[in-house]
């Protein structure tokens, strides 16, 4: 029998008929439709007022801040309505996307998980070549997008199988099924052990036909039960990743439901299209690289993984009396003469997101708070990386390090 070629992946495209631009209208609609909640939930992050310190990635980089800040921030739910309403919206989106480049290259913070994805299958699925015609271009646009979703569910599953997320962090995350019932705490520490497993076998599911079906009822699943645990009822818990779950259950839904015939080579493989090669190295090649720390982790699916570098700084009583007020009250007063201050806390109480969780990020931000100090020698900042190889024990950084 022959082998399916371009004539071959040609006809499926040809009997997907109607049925692949309606879903890549929806698909874009609901990336720029949760990319704009996004934005609302995170005021602080894009225009402020913030006392959390904005990181560039050049220190030259003049800071995006002011009426300047705002009337980005604006134009970029201006840009949105109108991706969203007109039939060709490529412009719109080339703006919105250039203007989350800059924000994003004004403050590596902004560099979220959902940011990162959202902006890709953005660029993908709203900069495609407008040709109604196309329908095996459509069909490829949308394995682009599926590829950056299966193996999100990957690498997300590959960074737990570690042994912090299994004792420590899907622990704490089951709290609400467990505080009300405590005799399925052993049980449910138990499952914490073939979470990682069974997540990287549903995304590698996605994509073969056998096993479609009941990984994406997996994925969908997670997402509810993840909704569940982070939400008001549950932890109640950084409330921006609220979105993000439910966008990404849709995005299953409106790429691995439905008669599309497709498989993981339609996917994995094609060496024709400088998007496909672009979708392979963020999403495919880099985040392994995460696991070397070679590559950041927000950019490899590590939220929530236990797998992340985590930072406090500590303060002396003198060197908590010189901060801003603006930052000494997300001071904790521990002990002595100790004060510790909590990065990820004052992020999320500040900007409303987590912090970016690199040493690069984390000493510019410690070196900020030194500039402010008295006497630079009441300030210590302590960093552990964690990674699946080359974790690193915890280092300690005074301000002279800095």
């Amino acid at each position: 029998m022959e082998k399916p070629g371009k004539a071959g992946k040609e006809g499926r495209a040809k009997d997907g008929g109607a049925a692949l631009p309606r879903r890549l209208f929806l698909l874009r609609l609901t990336i720029l439709v949760a990319f704009s909640i996004g934005l609302a939930m995170s005021p602080g992050l894009w225009i402020g007022p913030r006392s959390y310190p904005e990181v560039p990635v050049w220190s030259l980089l003049p800071p995006i801040e002011g009426a300047v800040a705002a009337a980005l921030y604006g134009a970029l739910f201006v840009m949105a309505g109108i991706a969203a309403i007109v039939p060709r919206p490529r412009w719109p989106i080339a703006g919105f996307l250039a203007v989350i480049v800059a924000f994003c290259l004004a403050d590596q913070t902004r560099w979220q998980p959902w940011v990162f994805q959202y902006s890709f299958l953005l660029a993908v699925v709203g900069l495609a070549r407008d040709n109604r015609a196309a329908l095996a271009d459509d069909l490829q646009t949308l394995n682009m997008a599926r590829l950056v979703i299966a193996f999100t569910y990957v690498f997300s599953g590959l960074q737990k199988a570690n042994l912090n997320f299994m004792e420590n962090e899907f622990s704490w995350i089951i709290t609400p099924i467990t505080s009300l019932l405590p005799s399925m705490a052993t049980p449910l520490d138990a499952l914490g052990f073939l979470v990682p497993f069974v997540q990287v076998a549903f995304g590698l599911g996605l994509l073969t036909r056998r096993f479609r079906r009941a990984s994406l009822a997996a994925a969908v699943g997670m997402h509810i039960f993840i909704l569940a645990m982070f939400g008001p009822l549950g932890l109640n818990w950084n409330d921006i990743v609220w979105p993000w779950t439910a966008a990404m259950a849709l995005f299953d839904v409106l790429l691995f439901s439905g008669r599309d015939d497709f498989t993981w080579r339609d996917i994995v493989w094609n060496v024709r299209d400088l998007r496909h090669g672009a979708a392979m190295a963020l999403f495919v090649v880099l985040p392994a690289l995460s696991f070397f720390n070679l590559w950041d982790s927000y950019l490899s699916s590590a939220l929530y993984s236990g797998n992340l570098t985590e930072a406090q700084i500590y303060l002396s009583d003198l060197g908590a009396a010189s901060t801003p007020d603006g930052v000494r009250r997300y001071l904790v007063h521990t002990s002595e003469n100790t004060n510790v201050l909590n990065l990820q806390r004052w992020a999320i109480a500040d900007l409303n997101v987590t912090p970016y969780a690199e040493t690069r990020v984390f000493k510019t931000i410690a070196g900020d708070l030194c500039h402010a100090l008295g006497d630079r020698n009441q300030l210590v900042l302590v960093v552990k990386e964690q990674r699946m190889f080359f974790s690193r024990p915890e280092i300690g950084f005074r301000c002279s390090q800095l």
